[in-house]
């Protein structure tokens, strides 16, 4: 059967519409991945663009285009009656950008340490569930067809983001002894982060390929979002360890950045093309 709708969309009932997500599949999470290493090689590119003594300019500017742009896409996508890989992989890699700019902005105005920033933001993201699902009664990943669950799904996005980046600089960063330190930070470097990180990303996704917990179960949710909170400090880690420490920075930001844009433009391709074949059809 096939939904249709017409007319404007007023009520919960009326806001019912096709899935508005991907499918959860190996290229979802290759997609992830390159996604957020984007996010963080351009956000220091652009960050750097007017030069060291500019740093704030740069930050303004930065925040002002990624945010710009992410509003456009996210609301073309909220717009559409399904899901547009476009629209949805664009939003996705803008709040790499974006998000990692509110993470440290909100350090920053605090003052407050790498681990109670993790705290907060996955206090925010524990709420954002509650809320998701005192209000639609249901945590689907899988179905979501109706402006209230997506918009959920996409607060829920934007605190993964914000916990991954906190979660990350708090494992990498060390306590004492170099140019960034945090009291709390347990200095594992970046890439010694994206390669723990990694594994215990790898062995979630094992987790749900060999065990295959039942849909929409709470191990199945659980694995999920833990999987996709650790995509933002694995990609971020290997972005700045390749952008920064690597044959002594010989890639810098811009090169990473022109890296990660090749590999997230082809991954956007193959996303996109199945659908197109589909249509044709």
């Amino acid at each position: 059967m096939k939904a249709v709708i017409d007319g404007p969309l007023t009520s919960d009932v009326a806001t019912e519409t096709l899935n508005k997500v991907p499918a959860i599949t190996g290229i979802f999470w290759l997609t992830k991945l390159v996604s957020t290493g984007l996010g963080e090689s351009v956000s220091d590119f652009s960050s750097q663009i007017f030069g060291q003594q500019n740093q704030n300019m740069g930050e303004l500017f930065t925040v002002g285009w990624s945010l710009s742009l992410f509003a456009i896409f996210l609301t073309l996508q909220m717009r559409s009656k399904r899901y547009r890989p476009l629209y949805y992989w664009l939003s996705v890699a803008l709040l790499a950008v974006f998000g990692t700019f509110s993470a440290d902005t909100f350090k920053s105005l605090t003052g407050l340490h790498y681990l109670e920033t993790t705290v907060i933001f996955a206090g925010l993201m524990g709420a954002s569930f509650l809320g998701w699902y005192h209000s639609t009664h249901d945590l689907s990943i899988h179905h979501i067809t109706s402006r209230k669950k997506e918009a959920f799904y996409w607060l829920t996005v934007a605190f993964s983001f914000m916990l991954g980046t906190a979660a990350g600089d708090w494992i990498a960063t060390a306590s004492a002894g170099g140019y960034n330190v945090d009291p709390t930070g347990l200095g594992l470097g970046f890439l010694n982060t994206g390669l723990v990180l990694g594994a215990i990303f790898l062995g979630l996704i094992a987790y749900r390929m060999i065990r295959n917990p039942k849909l929409n179960s709470v191990g199945e949710i659980l694995s999920f979002w833990l999987a996709y909170v650790l995509t933002r400090p694995v990609g971020a880690s290997f972005a700045d360890y390749f952008g920064y420490n690597f044959h002594n920075g010989i890639l810098g930001n811009q090169g990473m950045s022109l890296i990660w844009l090749a590999l997230f433009a082809g991954l956007l391709v193959i996303n996109v093309m199945p659908k197109r074949k589909t249509i044709s059809e």
